[in-house]
């Protein structure tokens, strides 16, 4: 049984209470997380403000790029052991781990120390003020101290999205995971110890509820960063404004995939069935509504029942499976409702919709599911599931696709399928996402493209130059080139001096 720490000022240290891990595949309990307390955070928020003031926000940056350099150098040595962990703790399967669960995020980690021009140099002007000459100086600066909370669905990979920009710019941070997956963002803050990162940049501390509400109110936190659920992030929002905190919220979404006439059947069923499949469907950005057109709905019904009847499900840790388990019981059952009560409106399911047969026992698996002959209205279209379900919808000209499609209160990611790019481009540019794809789907690259959800799926972004820079803050600074005072405005008061 793995007892997991906290991490505090370069300390490994105990918490009273524990909370059980399990391996998704077969329920089986793998470990026990801490479940941490007001004073275990109060303790984290303080050693990471006792480092923020020391050296690490005066180093420079590109000494804080050199260190992320060395972070994912120490990771990297532990690669073949973190998937085999990762597909452990995540239930990504053994296709997928490598490649999203470690390979990504230590890419990520280089991609982010890249990015070290953008806080190099200030941005200066110079400003003819009347007669008077003078010169303006934009300077990014450190927020201070970052509370970050990662989800448990890519563990290590949105870690790494939130302690790497905010290292680079020059903050420290308190960590707060999931307490589903401890094992991705623990073994990040173990390699920070070894790749000389000062103790106290980055602070663990594990737990659920009352850990991460401390954690959003505590009063010398600058920043809030969370990744997870809608409901919880507009609580975390709710909280932080008592305290004038600055958040970025990436929540949850109902992203659409809209077949225009013309698109290629085969790569348009291919790639919705990867984005809504991909990880048991445990991904905010999925493709989780496709709308097809009248024209083509028995077409692409039929070849998406082909399609997705072959899926494999099973043990995350078997190369045959494609989708492995949901994260835990009551992920399962939250899936398994909705599926119900999309069917009780009126849905049928083509491929699904019942439990999967010749699975391991204990272990939280959900059949894929395609549910087709349902409207926008169904529980099924509208409501986040976070498992392998894709909705087919029914459209009959663009426009009413493009309804449709942003008929939603949520606005993550979004995608387009159709031959004439020209078209296809058009129609982008009116659909309610931040991310937008063409033809594909889960690309993303975050040293250029920020997440910017609309709606509920989030505030501020992240990724891209605009995400690196929602963890400063700009001052800004003007010099007076000349001494002379009767080229000042000064006149305006004290007209009896001389």
């Amino acid at each position: 049984m793995r007892a997991f720490q906290n991490l505090i000022g370069g300390e490994w240290i105990d918490a009273e209470g524990v909370i059980p891990a399990d391996d998704p595949s077969t329920g089986e309990v793998y470990g026990l997380v801490p479940d941490s307390d007001a004073a275990t955070v109060d303790a984290a928020v303080r050693a990471a403000r006792t480092a923020f003031d020391g050296p690490w926000a005066r180093m420079s940056v590109g000494d804080r790029a050199e260190a992320l350099r060395r972070l994912a150098g120490v990771l990297e040595k532990r690669f073949d052991t973190l998937v085999e962990e990762l597909i452990m703790d995540t239930g990504a399967t053994a296709r997928f781990a490598p490649m999203l669960q470690v390979g990504a995020p230590l890419a990520h980690l280089r991609d982010f120390a890249e990015m070290a021009h953008h806080l190099e140099t200030p941005e200066s002007f110079p400003l003819q003020a009347g007669p008077a000459l003078g010169q303006w100086e934009l300077h990014r600066e450190p927020v201070g101290v970052v509370g970050a909370f990662t989800p448990y669905n890519f563990p290590l990979f949105m870690t790494v999205w939130k302690v790497a920009p905010a290292l680079l710019a020059g903050n420290t941070v308190v960590l707060k995971p999931s307490p589903l997956t401890p094992i991705g963002p623990e073994a990040l803050a173990a390699a920070s110890l070894e790749a000389g990162i000062p103790a106290g940049v980055i602070n663990l501390v594990h737990g659920d509820r009352i850990a991460g509400e401390a954690l959003v109110a505590h009063p010398d936190v600058d920043l809030v960063s969370f990744t997870g659920s809608t409901a919880v992030g507009t609580r975390v929002m709710a909280s932080a404004a008592a305290t004038a905190k600055d958040v970025i919220l990436e929540l949850g979404g109902k992203s659409a995939g809209l077949v225009l006439p013309d698109a290629d059947a085969e790569l348009t069923v291919r790639g919705m069935l990867f984005s809504s499949m991909m990880h048991a469907g445990q991904a905010c950005v999925a493709l989780t509504r496709m709308l097809v057109p009248d024209s083509r709905y028995d077409e692409f019904v039929d070849l998406l029942e082909q399609r997705a009847k072959v899926l494999h499900v099973g043990h995350a840790a078997d190369f045959t499976t494609d989708v492995g388990p949901v994260i835990s019981d009551a992920a399962r059952i939250k899936v398994e409702k909705f599926v119900a009560a999309g069917l009780e409106a009126g849905a049928r399911a083509i491929v699904g919709g019942e439990a999967p047969a010749g699975v391991p026992a204990g272990g939280h698996y959900v059949s894929p599911t395609v549910l087709v002959d349902l409207d926008n209205d169904n529980p099924a279209a509208h409501e986040e599931i976070f498992g392998p379900v894709l909705s087919v919808i029914r459209y009959s000209g663009v426009e009413d696709g493009i309804r449709i499609a942003n008929d939603t209160r949520y606005g993550l990611a979004a995608a387009v399928w159709g031959t004439d790019l020209v078209r296809a481009r058009e129609v982008a540019l009116r659909m309610r996402g931040g991310l937008t794809w063409i033809n594909d789907a889960a690309q993303a690259d975050v040293t250029k493209t920020p997440l910017a959800g609309r709606g509920m799926s989030g505030v501020g972004q992240e990724n891209g130059r605009d995400g690196l820079l929602a963890y400063t803050k700009v001052r800004s600074l003007y010099t007076a080139l000349d001494t002379d005072i009767d080229l000042r405005a000064y006149g305006v008061v004290g007209s009896e001096w001389e």
